[in-house]
């Protein structure tokens, strides 16, 4: 009787910390949302711009601050795909120049820091929003289908509770230049 109650005492205190520990290594729900919406008239002048919303779910403030914009902040990533291949980033356009210039020697502002708080529950107080030009970004001067979506980690330098959000999918096509019959 004195084994099997020791039996009983061993499986039920593997048990809680099994529990334990799945609870200690579960990761915690993102506080945020992501959201892209966009002009898809891709006929005017082939500028494309993207507004990035990034909305609060949680219950406290998030505080986001940085001299770059929030669409250009770690932790933001954009995929765009081209006829479902991915597209990579126009490296002869100013604005990727300085972005990566900006990456590789990051400087302190200089009293043009960006500041940032969105209030929990969502709402227009409960929401960053900012946008992208993606044509400063990427050739999207091509005829084409293009899909845009943007995500960002939760916690970038805590890969044990980090998770990534990601946004909708937002569709530009670009359609085919019209050919003008001849006089």
């Amino acid at each position: 009787m004195k084994r099997l109650v020791s039996y009983f005492s061993v499986l039920i205190l593997a048990t809680q910390t099994a529990t334990t520990c799945a609870q200690m290594t579960e990761k915690p729900r993102p506080g945020f949302t992501l959201t892209i919406s966009g002009d898809t008239d891709a006929n005017r002048r082939g500028v494309y711009v993207l507004a990035v919303i990034e909305t609060n779910i949680s219950n406290k403030a998030i505080r986001e601050g940085g001299c770059l914009p929030l669409a250009f902040r770690a932790g933001i990533s954009i995929s765009v795909e081209y006829n479902g291949v991915p597209l990579e980033m126009d490296e002869t356009k100013p604005m990727v120049l300085n972005l990566r210039k900006h990456q590789k020697h990051p400087v302190p502002c200089n009293g043009s820091m960006f500041s940032h708080e969105a209030q929990p529950g969502g709402g227009p107080e409960g929401a960053f929003e900012d946008n992208l030009p993606l044509s400063t970004l990427y050739d999207m001067s091509k005829p084409g289908r293009y899909e845009i979506t943007v995500s960002k980690e939760t916690f970038p330098h805590d890969p044990e509770r980090s998770v990534i959000v990601k946004s909708n999918t937002l569709t530009i096509v670009v359609p085919e230049p019209e050919v003008s019959a001849p006089n």
